[in-house]
């Protein structure tokens, strides 16, 4: 029997990801919880580590409102199923595979989460846990983990469906394309990544595979060393014979392993006169020897293990994403040794590999030796495995590589098809895939679509007590925005797009001209964020910024993100008494948010006030957006009650304990 492609919906417990937030992502992004040393690296290692850093998500907007009161809600899924597997993809989730089930064994493969809970992980803030995420541009949960995807049906020469997925990113300017089959008891997924411009750019690429944890979940890569690194920063090689971590649930704290891999470990059988042919793998299985093998073509060459470790801290984020039963791991793989690392991908390339995803028994469970000879055996069956499965799905993608689209399953963004035509407009290169096509349709590029077309919605000056509803990046719309008619929205536009440079005369003289075309808060915002950030910016210009930001919210009161930076800025400048002013006229729905709960709770330290940042802490408030490794939960309740330990549910702390 042949297997289906269908669109439907599973419902879940859910808390909507919600509306973007508005105010541009011009300030650098968040340090990830704990940051790589190069020291005693590999040459080749520590430059990938060093090189195309990005320091800022912009023209992304972030992905903040959302909150943890969950209802019933649909979430879109495409499922492709045949007699053995049936695989779940999450359209308007980042085409995130959440279910991989095992109708022969009534198993799930990959954890899949009960509730759909976002929290502060991703580039863009919100970030859900469970199944196989797809991880592209640069390092981290990639911007478009809670944003939909293009998706078609294609149909392969043998008949078979094929899920294809696709979008434009747009921080790196590359476009990717998923192509996902059934054959038999594999899951075969082909990547294609290409770079559409003439020039170089960096790429990363991550498969993160989370796998339900338990006492005896066991997990097996084709190395003999690894680059380890907790919470505490450092990078180091460790020997697996010696600090073996094939047991999740004994890690005593938050960890990653970056394996080593070693080529004849990872190799299929070869006779004397043939050359090994490395076939990367990582397995994770049970007690009783069940579990996920997943194993791919060479260009993916990185293997790595992600447990969460027995600490308050990762038992606190386990439940914080998925509810009481939410204990998993990751098991990952990627482009290069280390998440750390990006490589130089040059203009015009194309780069394609095939993961594959198989249910896995073990002949003998145990596995009980020394890690060098458990590996072996478990190697030996995830290739006998994975030879068992047949390569006829991968052929069939291989094949339908360049087949172009016909009827869309899921609508993406914009971007790719406004990319296109800038490029063809201003005569630069954009050689885009064959099998994917964009649409230019939609509110989110409707106000570029119209600068290209030279269309009235370019012309004329919008209404500026909305919010713009995107952003751009990149020298071809600069030179777009100052061919057009000068607008208070173009001037502001040309404004932003300085300031993410970090060009912060150009930035302010820009938002003052926005301001004397038209007053508008997104302008002034702006500019009180340029003014603050500006070198040699003394006191004068901190004040006159907040004071810019006061106006910025006169304009927009409603908008809660910004009386948020008014707050906080305030607060910086250690004007805790006029926050407390401000946080007393706001409507009691937005003070009791998490967020503008610490700022009273800072406030109220600051001015001396132990007694109120006491009693507000011992309320046990929540932070929907507190942040991967932020630990300013535990700081205020240490400065709150110097002489007691902190409660497990502000305890978020990640490293090992000392």
């Amino acid at each position: 029997m042949s297997a289906t492609l269908t669109v439907t919906q599973v419902v879940l417990p859910t808390a909507p990801v919600g509306s973007s937030n508005p105010l541009p992502a011009i300030a650098a992004m968040p340090e990830a919880p704990y940051q790589a040393t190069t020291e005693g690296l590999p040459a080749e290692m520590a430059a990938n580590i060093r090189y195309g850093q990005v320091t800022s998500i912009h023209p992304y907007l972030l992905q903040d409102g959302y909150d943890r009161e969950r209802t019933p809600a649909p979430m879109r899924v495409a499922v492709l199923e045949n007699e053995q597997l049936r695989a779940e993809f999450a359209l308007d989730l980042g085409g995130r595979l959440v279910r991989l089930f095992d109708k022969t064994t009534g198993r799930d493969l990959v954890y899949r989460n009960a509730i759909q809970q976002p929290a502060n992980l991703a580039l863009r803030d919100a970030w859900f846990s469970g199944g196989a995420e797809w991880n592209i541009g640069m390092r981290g949960h990639w911007p478009l983990t809670c944003s939909p995807l293009y998706a078609a049906e294609i149909t392969g020469a043998d008949g078979e469906p094929i899920l294809r997925m696709w979008e434009y990113e747009r921080v790196r300017g590359l476009i990717v394309q998923l192509d996902a089959t059934l054959d038999g008891t594999a899951l075969h997924v082909r990547v294609r990544v290409r770079n559409p411009r003439e020039r170089e750019t960096g790429m990363y690429w991550w498969t993160n595979i989370a796998v339900a944890q338990s006492e005896g979940s066991r997990v097996f890569a084709p190395a003999t060393h690894a680059y380890m690194t907790g919470y505490d920063g450092t990078l180091g090689r460790v020997d697996l014979t010696e600090t073996d971590p094939r047991l999740p649930a004994s890690a005593p704290a938050a960890a990653d392993y970056f394996f080593d891999l070693a080529p004849g470990l990872a190799a299929d059988a070869a006779g004397d006169d043939a050359a090994p042919s490395p076939r990367p793998w990582i397995a994770a299985v049970d007690a009783d020897g069940s579990g996920l093998a997943h194993i791919s073509t060479a260009r993916l060459l990185g293997r790595k293990l992600f447990v969460w470790g027995d600490t308050p801290g990762g038992r606190n984020w386990c439940d914080w994403l998925g509810g009481e039963t939410g204990a998993y791991f990751e098991i990952q793989a990627g482009l290069a040794a280390t998440q750390y690392e990006h490589l130089r991908m040059p203009g015009g390339a194309t780069w394609e590999w095939t993961e594959t995803f198989l249910p896995l028994q073990l002949a003998d469970p145990r596995l009980d030796g020394a890690w060098t000879e458990d590996v072996a055996t478990v190697g030996a069956q995830v290739l006998q495995t994975a030879d068992a499965a047949g390569s006829a799905g991968i052929a069939r993608l291989e094949a339908a590589a360049d087949l172009a689209p016909d009827a869309l399953l899921s609508v993406g963004s914009p971007w790719g098809a406004l990319e296109q035509q800038l490029a063809a407009r201003t005569g630069s290169a954009f050689d885009p895939l064959a099998g994917v096509r964009f649409v230019r349709d939609g509110e989110e590029g409707a106000y570029w679509a119209g600068l290209l077309d030279d269309a009235p919605a370019g012309t004329t000056e919008p209404d500026p007590s909305e919010a713009p509803a995107s952003y751009v990046v990149g020298d071809e719309w600069d030179h777009l925005l100052a061919e057009a008619p000068a607008t208070w929205l173009t001037h502001y536009h040309r404004a932003v797009s300085a300031h993410t440079r970090g060009e912060h005369g150009t930035a302010i003289s820009h938002y003052e001209a926005s301001l004397r075309h038209r007053r508008n808060a997104w302008a002034l915002r702006g500019l009180a964020l340029a003014l603050r950030e500006s070198d040699g910016g003394g006191t004068a210009a901190q004040e006159q910024g907040v004071g810019r930001l006061a106006e910025a919210r006169e304009l927009a009161p409603d908008l809660v993100p910004l009386t948020l930076e008014l707050a906080e800025a305030l607060l910086a400048d250690g004007r805790a008494d006029e926050v407390r002013t401000l946080l007393g006229t706001l409507p009691a729905e937005t003070r009791e948010l998490g967020r503008f709960r610490v700022v009273e709770i800072r406030a109220a330290l600051a001015a001396g006030d132990r007694e109120t940042a006491g009693r507000i802490l011992e309320g046990r408030f929540e932070v929907p957006n507190l942040r991967e490794g932020e630990l300013s939960m535990s700081a205020l309740w240490h400065e709150a009650f110097p002489d007691r330990p902190v409660p497990a549910w502000y305890d978020f702390e990640m490293a090992p304990e000392s």
